[in-house]
């Protein structure tokens, strides 16, 4: 098993790998695997698309929203334990196709102990179409430490604002601060978002880090890009 994780790993592109791989997902099946499911209002479509939008290799998951929805809607992974990690780096290849961005459009991060009740630790207001891009976010993990935790992808707005959200490569990454109490590595207490471009769709990468976006929670602490 430990095998078959370290070639999955090995074939998905990261930014960073640091401490242990806790989940692995590249959506190479043609349906969700066991432990990931959808759930949230409806007018929405969840599906594994053979494209690769995100910027890995097809397939991927797509996330079609209905003109008339409103609400949210959620991909929520399997039970995730935590309980010898101080903090997580979440790792994922994304895309959004947009109609209309004067129309309220939110994208994020949650976590819940039930999988039930769900509580933000990062969003992202949508402003404009996001090209094939990667994000590394690293999040303090001592709200939780002593549990075990679903997370979840999610959407909230109108259908009006996002028509495609593509995702891909989703690994966590798990490991412990240091003796000194503190995460390793350059960190940024305010939570930039490093986001590398590519040449949408043909996925020739630029090699170059194009845009910063801030997170919108204290959990998020860690950048992996350039920041100017």
């Amino acid at each position: 098993m430990f095998f078959i994780l370290f070639l999955v790993v090995l074939g998905l592109p990261t930014l960073a790998q640091r401490g242990d791989v806790v989940l692995c997902e590249g959506f190479y099946n043609a349906w969700l695997n066991e432990g990931w499911d959808v759930s949230g209002d409806e007018w929405v479509v969840w599906y594994i698309s053979g494209t690769s939008y995100a910027g890995s290799k097809a397939n991927e998951l797509q996330m079609y929203l209905d003109y008339n929805f409103n609400g949210t809607t959620m991909l929520t992974t399997p039970l995730v334990t935590l309980d010898k990690y101080d903090y997580i780096m979440v790792q994922f290849n994304h895309s959004i196709e947009v109609y209309d961005t004067s129309h309220k459009g939110v994208i994020g991060i949650g976590i819940s102990t039930d999988n039930k009740s769900w509580e933000s630790i990062w969003t992202d207001t949508i402003t404009e179409g996001v090209l094939q891009s990667q994000y590394l976010l690293t999040f303090d993990m001592e709200p939780w430490r002593s549990k075990s935790n679903h997370f979840c992808f999610f959407y909230t707005g109108d259908g009006s604002c996002v028509k495609n959200w593509f995702l891909d490569s989703i690994i966590v990454f798990a490991d412990n601060k240091d003796k000194y109490g503190r995460i390793p590595d350059d960190r940024d207490e305010t939570g930039f978002i490093a986001s590398k471009s590519y040449s949408w769709p043909s996925g020739r990468a630029k090699n170059m880090f194009t845009r910063q976006r801030r997170s919108r929670n204290k959990f998020a602490k860690i950048v992996n890009g350039n920041r100017w």
